[in-house]
């Protein structure tokens, strides 16, 4: 280990401490290595180094069990599942499991000691590790055993002892016979008992393995005293104790001290029996004296001087906030930072929203002087660029936030798997002069991502700065429970939005089918008056007929001039006045259908002409021509309106952002069946998109031509028709401009 430290191989060196901890608590000798374990795990995190650290707290956790700090192996188990679950370290987290069954086993809380190692046994389901295995039944075989459920205590045992032996892991071959000794000596089979109990001692001799000795000379002292052999029950009780003092197992010593009490005051030494008696006493005591942080915890919740947490949780979640807009949002969280604070006694708590851009989350600790309001202006301090958390300088971290979905607690901010991200962030933070001062300074967070409709929206840090802090259980469901209530916040602000985008569509449409009339109506006028002209040239051209055939004489080449100009006349007129009639029936079609949802059966080559027709006048000004690629055979049966809305919408998108300046183009709109589906393809060689632009796309009031008449609704207003058809929409890969692919049902079946 120390080569694998001088070559910079830390992780190599660590690694190597904790096989050399294995090996040790085997022997009894595990509290020799406490300070060098804690000098490791103070290493990892400096290095941040999360998957050994992981492996470092279980170690720890397990020599403080072992000399009966019970609070202590908790924390250190605690820590433990936090960090094999950000490592992926199945193997620790497991162990971790068992540790904190131990513990409840030893508190008398069976249910939740068995609890835990249910939960261990379903992660032990993943991976093959004899070991784990063999050390799970045997924990689990102890709950049996102390509620007295012999029968399925031996099965557990046993099967511990098989896993053992597939290993093979001598250590607890030997613990499975001693355990099973225990079962047969309860079960009133004395010679099973003192067989079984033979051999454990023989394997923890051969092992120099002093715990497992001190328990089984423990066993073989019940053994003596069953047959009735009080001189060698109190020869092994008193190598028991012995056994127990070397490796400082304070829970094994007080035991054995109050087995001596018993059997010195039967043998009749009174003196010797209340030494032992004090003995006992003295260590549980200075166990109890182990647990007294918790248990001061827990009366922190009666002081008097301030309210309870619960109750300032509840009466926050009582409180409500008109939520109208993003300026409503950032007030309410102040509010609710604040409470937080006092709640969960926290130095800080930072709010990080996506408010204005989907991924990217602002850090939104004060609100910012044009979304508070012009009064509250004068007392904003000087806007700053905000701090922004985005892909890809915090992609991991966001990445993770999306995978996990629930509060992350990190006890020591140097083992966050992402530390590197988050040191960029605050970097960001000292150079820019943005965000709150003490960001950057926390030793201790629980980091809670905020999700509305399953899209993380949202971020809430809570931090301690002075000390590391421990996050308990009741820590975390506090943090769970604000984490709810901050997304009620965002919930709110999200149909409010939803709201106003659904007036807006609305208007957009009225706005909309206004342009397509005064649109119509120019393209009309031409022909009618084409019509109106001719229509009266004729007129004259029959008065000057019916002139010449009053007339006393006519000649044959005046009538037939006459005739000539009435013919091409009333062709004229004929031939406008059906263009006209054209016009108005595709408008009185399009518009008829756009103002319904009824579903009809129609030809889609047949009405997509109609609405390019109508779409005619827009299409010519803006120098575009539209081709037509569609099977004459597709017919389709759904509500025709909304698909003209949707039609209407891409080309009028395709004109006002695909061909700046006026340059003109062209449009394709194809289509074709793929199964019960038809694809419409509707594409232009315009300018194309960017790949951000392509993200936003169809996100609401999101325009590249903002101030220029965009109102950032109109794909939006495809999307939201696309879902209300149960049909599809994306964007293809193309070489030039941009296509926007439709996939709807076809409708009734044999459509």
């Amino acid at each position: 280990m120390a080569q694998a430290r001088q070559a910079g191989a830390l992780e190599l060196a660590l690694d190597g401490l904790y096989a050399q901890f294995y090996l040790a608590e085997r022997m009894g000798a595990a509290l020799d290595l406490h300070s060098a374990l804690s000098t490791a795990l103070e290493e990892a995190a400096q290095a941040h180094l999360t998957l050994q650290a992981a492996r470092l707290h279980e170690a720890l956790g397990r020599v403080a069990y072992q000399r009966g700090e019970y609070f202590d192996a908790s924390e250190q188990w605690s820590r433990t599942l936090d960090l094999a679950t950000l490592a992926g370290d199945l193997p620790a987290g497991v162990a971790a499991r068992i540790g904190l069954g131990q513990i409840h086993y030893a508190l008398g809380a069976w249910d939740k000691g068995r609890r835990f190692h249910r939960d261990a046994a379903d992660l032990l389901g993943r991976i093959d590790h004899s070991y784990l295995a063999a050390k799970l039944a045997l924990n689990m075989g102890v709950g049996h055993f102390e509620n007295a459920q012999l029968g399925e205590a031996e099965a557990q045992f046993r099967q511990g002892l098989a896993q053992a032996l597939r290993g093979p892991h001598a250590d607890f071959i030997g613990e499975a016979h001693w355990q099973l000794a225990r079962t047969a000596l309860s079960l009133h089979q004395p010679d099973q008992a003192a067989s079984e109990c033979q051999l454990a001692l023989g394997w923890a001799r051969r092992l120099g393995h002093r715990w497992l000795e001190g328990m089984a000379c423990q066993t073989w002292t019940d053994i003596a005293i069953a047959r009735g052999e009080l001189s060698e029950a109190i020869r092994s009780c008193r190598e028991a104790l012995s056994l127990a003092q070397q490796i400082h197992a304070r829970t094994g010593e007080s035991q054995a001290h109050a087995q001596l009490a018993r059997l010195l005051q039967q043998q009749g030494d009174t003196a010797a029996a209340l030494q032992h008696l004090w003995q006992h006493q003295s260590l549980r005591d200075e166990i109890e004296r182990l647990s007294l942080p918790e248990r001061l915890l827990r009366l922190a919740h009666y002081d008097l001087s301030r309210k309870p947490p619960e109750e300032m949780l509840l009466e926050l979640s009582n409180r409500h906030w008109r939520i109208e807009s993003e300026a409503d949002v950032v007030f309410a969280a102040r509010e609710m930072r604040e409470a937080a604070q006092q709640i969960m006694q926290l130095d800080a708590v930072h709010f990080w929203w996506a408010s204005e851009s989907a991924g990217v989350l602002r850090l939104h600790d004060q609100p910012r002087a044009e979304a508070a309001g012009a009064a509250a202006a004068p007392l904003l301090p000087p806007l700053l660029p905000p701090l922004l958390m985005r892909a890809p300088a915090q992609a991991q971290y966001l990445l993770l936030l999306n995978e996990r979905k629930e509060a992350l607690a990190v006890h020591d901010l140097r083992l966050h798997p992402c530390g590197q991200e988050l040191a960029l962030l605050n970097r960001q933070a000292q150079t820019q002069g943005t965000g709150s001062p003490s960001l950057g300074s926390a030793r201790s967070r629980i980091e809670i991502p905020l999700f509305v409709q399953n899209r993380l929206v949202a971020l809430l840090w809570l931090e301690q700065h002075q000390q590391p802090r421990s996050w308990s259980r009741q820590d975390l469901l506090q943090a769970s429970h604000l984490g709810r209530l901050f997304e009620r916040l965002l919930v709110g602000h999200d149909l409010a939005c939803a709201q106003h985008a659904q007036w807006l569509m609305e208007q957009e449409k009225a706005d909309a089918l206004g342009r397509l009339v005064a649109g119509v109506a120019h393209e009309v006028n031409t022909p009618i008056g084409v019509a109106v002209t001719a229509a009266s040239s004729v007129s004259e051209s029959a008065l000057k007929l019916a002139a010449a055939l009053r007339g006393e004489k006519v000649s044959r080449a005046e009538l037939t001039e006459l005739s000539v100009r009435l013919i091409s006349g009333s062709d004229l007129v004929e031939r406008n006045l059906q263009r006209a009639a054209a016009l108005i029936g595709n408008f009185k079609k399009v518009t008829v259908d756009q103002a319904s949802e009824a579903v009809s059966d129609f030809v889609l080559l047949d009405y997509l002409r109609s609405v390019i027709s109508v779409l005619g006048p827009a299409l010519r000004k803006a120098v575009v021509s539209v081709s037509l690629d569609v099977d004459a055979a597709i017919e389709l049966h759904l509500a025709a309106g909304l698909l003209t809305q949707v039609v209407s919408n891409l080309v009028m998108n395709s004109i006002n952002h695909a061909f700046p300046e006026g340059r003109g183009g062209q449009i394709r709109i194809s289509a074709r069946l793929e199964g019960r589906h038809v694809l419409i393809d509707v594409a232009d060689d315009g300018c194309g998109a960017s790949a951000d632009v392509r993200a936003r796309m169809f996100e609401p009031f999101f325009t590249t031509k903002r101030g220029k008449g965009g109102s950032g609704l109109g794909l939006y207003i495809v999307a939201s028709l696309m879902e209300r058809l149960e049909g599809e929409v994306e964007l293809p890969p193309v070489e030039r401009g941009l296509c926007v692919r439709l996939r709807l049902p076809r409708g009734r079946p044999g459509g």
